[in-house]
């Protein structure tokens, strides 16, 4: 029996380690314990606790942000970092272009770089950004002394607020406050961004002040970039890891089949899967798309609540009390494959009960879409496997309570559904349905009868794809020409007579002859015609300082000729090229001769000296 009993906890601990090795993999992150967590909530606790810290910085402050925005909340945090910048403090600020284009038009932060800020946009508008446009820099994250990390769901706006003044109340949101050794690879991420936009920041600001553990929590920060999907990945993971609850809050639910597919599988397990999301949202039109995939979520078993008051832009997660989640990443694809995106997982169950807790409380201010009665399928469950036979007292008595609080649980649900209301799932499709189709054949109309809406569209696309590779092609150029350029002077010709040509004229002519010349060169591929072909390659020249054999024409035909130095010519003298036949031709599509290479002939008596 005791052979039994420690195979049966090696084979646990084995299992540990694969889930903690498949957990590490896919966030592409490991897990660090040591770390002390705050939870905040709404703008009445983070706004305070970021104005506090940034104020009383004394080595450097570094946020990475979406929005910055030009108004009561804005001003405020900007007069505190012109302040900080003031006094001799590193400031860096890193915001997205999309998201704070007012502020950035406005010349918001001019004042911030007059003080002495480093402050950088995201993909500003470019000729050579090209599609990468469209990934955006959706972080939110703010470093203090890099002793003290905020990651939240908020941006620097007073949106956040809302506006007593018209009976709005404000947002809700998540976020949390961190010390410990997590600040490491936050310093590391913030580095990385701020280098994808220009000089990469110093060495020295990528050490923490104080790494050393200050709490018992263990989290990882996953910093998702484009194209990693690392937060996908995981994402994906835990809705199969879960094995009790999986409790989802999201501000723009617009998820793939892959992951509407894990919740329905993990539902139908018998897993208590549900999704809060916004009812009226700040984008109107995500809101109508996500109510288009209700339906498939409740016949699979997952419930599905609608926030009751002006905006939820929290991204949290809980599974089974004891995992959280909590950042910048939607449950979409723009949030998955194409921005940036930094979130904390966490795997402690005090704060992971504390952000379950909070859920329920959120519950209480939302309306449950359900399926009507007669429409409702039923949901198959996996079939049970042989029941085991019971152990002592303690065991039963630990399976008794857990029956218990189940029970105790659905009688809540049924009573707080009751009270609260619920609404069936129609009243929420169909109106989703018919703007999309109105859209749609709005769409349709407009373009039947103006074709260029479908043609401008498609036209700018690939004209900004174009200029943007031409762009990224001059820039191999230059960086071609400049490395040129420094060969040629680390050892130059020794057979240079004169003073070279100015550089500018040699970057210009060599930029653009070679830029032409690659050009044709890719012509060939497509261009058939023959004539075309020689008339694009002979349009051009080789730069200045490349020594090409020079070609003169005469006689009747225009026979080519070669012209070369003859060797043994005295320095300091002008060279005199002598004529040699190189090539014949007899008819215009006849076979072509060269003549072997020879050694320098004299030139008959009626040779020409070139020019």
């Amino acid at each position: 029996m005791t052979n039994r009993d420690e195979q049966s906890q090696q084979t646990l601990q084995f299992v540990r380690q694969l889930a903690e090795q498949a957990l590490s993999r896919s966030a592409g992150a490991p897990l660090m314990a040591g770390n002390r967590v705050r939870l905040l909530y709404d703008s009445a606790e983070n706004f305070p606790a970021w104005e506090r810290a940034i104020a009383s910085s004394k080595d450097s402050v570094f946020i990475e942000m979406y929005i910055f925005s030009n108004d009561q909340f804005g001003l405020k945090i900007r007069n505190i970092l012109i302040d900080r910048a003031n006094k001799g403090i590193q400031v860096c600020l890193l915001y997205d272009w999309l998201g704070s284009w007012r502020a950035h038009l406005s010349s918001f932060f001019k004042p911030l770089l007059d003080a002495g800020a480093q402050v950088r946009a995201y993909h500003p508008p470019s000729l050579g950004g090209g599609l990468s446009l469209l990934g955006r820099n959706h972080r939110k994250m703010i470093i203090v002394d890099r002793r003290e990390l905020f990651v939240a769901g908020l941006c620097v706006s007073a949106s956040w607020e809302g506006r007593p003044d018209k009976g709005l109340a404000p947002w809700r949101d998540t976020g949390l406050a961190l010390c410990g050794p997590l600040l490491a690879p936050a310093l590391a991420a913030f580095a990385d961004s701020w280098a994808s936009c220009g000089e990469p920041l110093d060495a020295r600001w990528l050490e923490p002040a104080d790494a050393e553990p200050c709490g018992s929590a263990a989290a990882r920060l996953i910093a998702t970039t484009p194209s990693t999907a690392r937060m996908m990945r995981l994402d994906l993971l835990i809705a199969s890891f879960a094995r009790r609850t999986l409790w989802l809050t999201d501000a723009y639910f617009m998820a793939t089949s892959l992951y509407l597919s894990a919740l329905q599988q993990a539902a139908r397990d018998g897993v208590d899967v549900r999704l809060l999301v916004p009812r009226s949202s700040d984008i109107r039109w995500i809101a109508t798309v996500s109510r288009t995939q209700y339906r498939p979520l409740l016949e699979a078993g997952v419930r599905v609540f609608e926030w009751n008051g002006p905006m939820i832009h929290a991204k949290t997660a809980v599974a089974d009390g004891r995992w959280a989640r909590i950042g910048s990443t939607n449950l979409n694809l723009s949030s998955w494959l194409v921005n940036r995106e930094l979130d904390i997982a966490l795997e402690d169950e005090g704060l992971a009960g504390e952000l379950a807790d909070r859920f329920l409380l959120d519950l209480e201010q939302a309306t449950e879409i359900v399926l009507r009665q007669e429409r409702r399928k039923p949901v198959p469950r996996p079939v049970k496997q042989e029941r085991r036979p019971r152990g002592g007292t303690k065991e039963f008595a630990l399976s008794s309570a857990s029956a218990a609080a189940r029970q105790a649980m659905r009688i809540g649900d049924a009573l707080g559904s009751a009270v609260r209301g619920s609404r069936m799932v129609e009243s929420s499709e169909a109106p989703a349905f018919l703007s999309i189709g109105v859209a749609l054949c709005l769409l349709a109309l407009a373009i039947a009868y103006f074709p260029w809406l479908a043609a401008a569209p498609l036209v700018a696309l690939l004209a900004i794809s174009g200029l943007a590779v031409a762009f990224k092609a001059g820039g191999l150029y230059l960086e071609k020409r400049r490395k040129k350029q420094q060969s040629r002077l680390a050892a130059p010709a020794a057979d240079d007579c004169g003073p070279p040509p100015p550089a500018s004229f040699l970057a210009g002519r060599w930029f653009w002859s070679e830029f032409f010349r690659d050009f044709c060169r890719s012509a060939q591929t497509t261009c058939r015609a023959k004539g075309l072909q020689f008339a694009l390659l002979g349009m051009f020249s080789r730069p200045a300082d490349v020594k090409r054999p020079q070609v003169a024409r005469h006689g009747p035909r225009r026979k080519a000729t070669r012209l070369f130095a003859p060797q043994g010519q005295p320095p300091g003298r002008r060279r005199r090229s002598v004529l040699l036949p190189v090539r014949t031709e007899t008819a215009p599509h006849a076979h072509r001769a060269t003549l072997p290479r020879q050694g320098p002939v004299a030139p008959p008596p009626s040779a020409a000296v070139s020019e």
